[in-house]
């Protein structure tokens, strides 16, 4: 029978119910209730709770948990919360703990602390460990060679199926993900691979050179993490070899690094289309001011460009006030028409997906996609506008500007992003805030240029 911890924990994990148990425990200070509910979790469900917490609850956790977390749980951490455990668990306890990892997480964990804290740990390490750790460090961040584990299935093209199956047996790696067996010449260069369900089913005495699959995709060492999550996808592959100047190989990527990595990617982009330079739900006050503030300045500079375009046309404002009532309307569906392009293009790019043809084809689609959308949403506001106003003229003036700025915005949602990658700005960042400005300027100087022609 089990007992009441066990039935909290569903196979979903970490549930509203078991989260309430352990916060209560936690108030009572009750540590075998919490490692009962907390240890026999998944990792990312270890993890989860400690991300949840506030910095209070998530110190008293740590304390009370100490070294008994699973560490692979380090793992699903928030980049602040690691911070935490750190402080609280210390640099030999994280010493003991970063070795159970496998050599990519260990290294990207370690390359998190302050260089002082990181010497603390290495020298809490055994000295295998300490090596991968400052082999890995040794590469740029964000790159192939940072990012590789270095446990790897090796064997030579003459072994049978049978050997190649006892050897995969006799190894000690239990947490590390495989799905192939890499196959290398003498020096060391991968020639092919054998992916662990075509070996299982193979004839046990055949060569390894037989069933192997020759046409892999090396990876550089130097090579970005976009651009091996993008060979990944294109390919469809689970794990690549990562080789050295010389061809030789020094590690593999799994599939699950480069969903981590996707993932990451996705959130930066993100992060940097709404303008914000953090989502965690941790972040000081101080962190978010100073990471929001910087981009509502911006915003305030293309804000005073457009009201200096509105301030060209006071007098034309001041004579009908209908105008500043329906100016807007304009600007706003610009904005929306660009951002709905910009929001393709941008992803376009990442996928490393507009060529030059089909660049052309994509910007002549979005053009016209544009000028249809503007015709469309022109005639409903010249009916609006009817109907409002009574006036056929500013039906009309209404309905030409919405043509015009609908079409620019489709226009310039395809080349301020194009425009920007090609000189090496990342578009995602910088490209909102250029179309937002253009396509108000653009609604704002239509419109009233138009009603400051023909209606005034």
């Amino acid at each position: 029978m089990p007992d009441e911890s066990q039935q909290l924990i569903s196979d979903f994990g970490l549930t509203p119910k078991v989260e309430a148990a352990i916060l209560a425990a936690l108030k009572e200070q009750n540590t075998p209730k919490i490692n009962s509910l907390i240890l026999p979790m998944h990792p990312s469900d270890q993890a989860a709770i400690l991300n949840r917490t506030s910095h209070l609850e998530c110190g008293s956790l740590l304390r009370l948990i100490g070294e008994k977390l699973d560490p692979e749980a380090f793992t699903f951490l928030e980049e602040e919360v690691r911070k935490q455990a750190f402080e609280v668990l210390g640099p030999d306890i994280y010493g003991r703990l970063l070795p159970s990892l496998d050599s990519d997480d260990m290294a990207n964990i370690a390359a998190e602390l302050k260089p002082d804290d990181l010497a603390n740990v290495l020298e809490a390490m055994p000295l295998e460990n300490r090596v991968e750790v400052k082999q890995a460090l040794s590469y740029p961040d964000a790159t192939a060679g940072r990012m590789m584990q270095r446990e790897k299935i090796v064997v030579p093209p003459f072994w049978d199926v049978n050997q190649t199956i006892d050897y995969v047996r006799s190894l000690s790696f239990d947490r590390e993900d495989f799905y192939s067996v890499i196959i290398t010449d003498y020096n060391h260069h991968p020639i092919g691979e054998v992916r662990f369900d075509k070996l299982i089913r193979a004839s046990s005495t055949k060569k390894i050179s037989e069933i192997m699959q020759t046409d892999l995709h090396l990876i550089p060492t130097m090579a970005g993490q976009e651009d091996v999550a993008r060979l990944f996808r294109r390919y469809a592959m689970v794990s690549g070899c990562v080789v050295d100047e010389d061809g030789m190989l020094l590690g593999i990527i799994t599939i699950d690094d480069v969903v981590q990595i996707i993932d990451e990617e996705a959130d930066a982009d993100l992060r940097a289309l709404a303008g914000v330079s953090d989502l965690s739900l941790r972040l000081s006050i101080f962190k978010m001011f100073k990471g929001r503030s910087r981009w509502l300045l911006a915003n305030l500079g293309t804000a005073i460009l457009a009201s200096m375009v509105i301030g060209i046309f006071d007098t034309t404002l001041n004579q009908l006030i209908a105008l500043a009532i329906l100016m807007p309307i304009v600007a706003s569906m610009g904005g929306n028409a660009g951002t709905q392009t910009v929001t393709v293009a941008v992803r376009a790019l990442a996928l490393d997906g507009l060529t030059p043809k089909l660049f052309r084809r994509f910007l002549l689609k979005e053009v016209v996609v544009g000028f249809l959308n503007g015709i469309i949403f022109a005639l409903l506001s010249a009916i609006m506008v009817m109907f409002w106003f009574a006036d056929i003229y500013l039906a009309a003036v209404i309905a030409v500007a919405m043509i015009v700025n609908l079409s620019v915005a489709s226009l310039s949602g395809v080349l301020i992003p194009f425009g920007l990658n090609k000189m090496g700005v990342d578009p995602a960042i910088s490209s909102t805030v250029f179309l937002t400005t253009l396509t108000d300027i653009t609604g704002f100087f239509v419109f009233l240029g138009l009603a400051a022609l023909f209606l005034i």
